[in-house]
């Protein structure tokens, strides 16, 4: 599962979004690798981080962490969320700051690099518990 989620039309009317999500959805399978930063394996921030740096919006923010990606972002409530946002999570594991980071595309739904680069859904207990904010790029 992860793999089988289908982006509502009209989130892809949004351009900017369109292109994050085609790019993204090139490495849904791809594995899990701790500090990983390309196409052969990615971790959460890498995955976010190739993702904006090579969708064709001509962003290029370099190889961040969660909580760097912070730093890019215009923080949204979750009621103005949409989807081409950043969502952070924290208490993933033992750090300070955003911990995880996904790309929210509506729906309650994220595409991220678990394990491996799935759809997942944001409504679940443990993200609920963990969630920090959503970020829209500036």
């Amino acid at each position: 599962s992860g793999f089988g989620y289908t982006i509502p039309g009209e989130a892809l009317s949004d351009p900017q979004f369109a292109k994050m999500i085609r790019e993204a959805e090139k490495y849904l399978g791809v594995p899990y690798v701790w500090g990983g930063y390309s196409p052969s394996g990615f971790d959460c921030s890498g995955f976010v981080s190739w993702v904006i740096n090579n969708c064709g919006n001509g962003w290029n923010i370099g190889r961040c962490t969660a909580d760097e990606l912070r730093s890019h972002c215009s923080q949204v409530s979750p009621s103005e969320a949409k989807p081409g946002d950043l969502i952070f999570f924290q208490g993933t594991y033992n750090t300070s700051g955003a911990s995880h980071v996904g790309i929210y595309v509506g729906n309650n739904m994220m595409i991220h690099c678990g394990k491996p680069v799935q759809y997942t859904s944001i409504a679940s207990s443990y993200w609920q518990e963990h969630f920090m904010a959503f970020g829209r790029l500036h």
